[in-house]
């Protein structure tokens, strides 16, 4: 396990910097604050402070940088954990390492399932469309109109 630099949290007060060192072990607030003398609590108020929040960020960036941690390395590990769930005959795990895959940002390809709506005028042409066909089922049907 990769040690914490000083550096990284100099301006913090020593009972803060205890907390950042015992949050980042398993990022449980409410442990991470008893294990230096707080409240429980009182973590995650600690998670709040931009000097805390901050140190936390740039210890977590750099080990993500010394580990080679990427959206690249993140895709081939999905793309490797569908592959071997597929061979062990775990469909649910490769689906969900398919899923996975799908969704990331490179491969998108779920994009045809989103709507786009770009302008305002757009919305209002949606609303009017969709008051016209309650109009239209209405008038057809004679009843009133229920959302429950």
């Amino acid at each position: 396990m990769k040690r914490i630099k000083l550096h990284d949290m100099v301006g913090l007060p020593a009972k803060e910097a205890a907390f950042v060192v015992e949050y980042i072990k398993d990022f449980a607030p409410s442990r991470a604050a008893e294990a230096v003398g707080y409240a429980a609590d009182y973590g995650y108020k600690l998670l709040d402070k931009p000097d805390i929040s901050l140190t936390i960020e740039r210890i977590l960036q750099e080990r993500l940088e010394v580990n080679m941690i990427d959206t690249d390395w993140l895709l081939f590990e999905m793309v490797d954990n569908h592959m071997i769930a597929r061979q062990q005959g775990n469909i649910n795990a490769s689906n969900t390492a398919l899923s996975m895959v799908g969704k990331h940002k490179r491969v998108d390809a779920f994009a045809a399932d989103k709507i786009k709506v770009s302008t305002d005028a757009d919305v209002m042409d949606r609303l009017v469309a969709a008051r016209k066909r309650i109009a239209d089922k209405s008038e057809d049907e004679n009843d009133d109109i229920s959302f429950m």
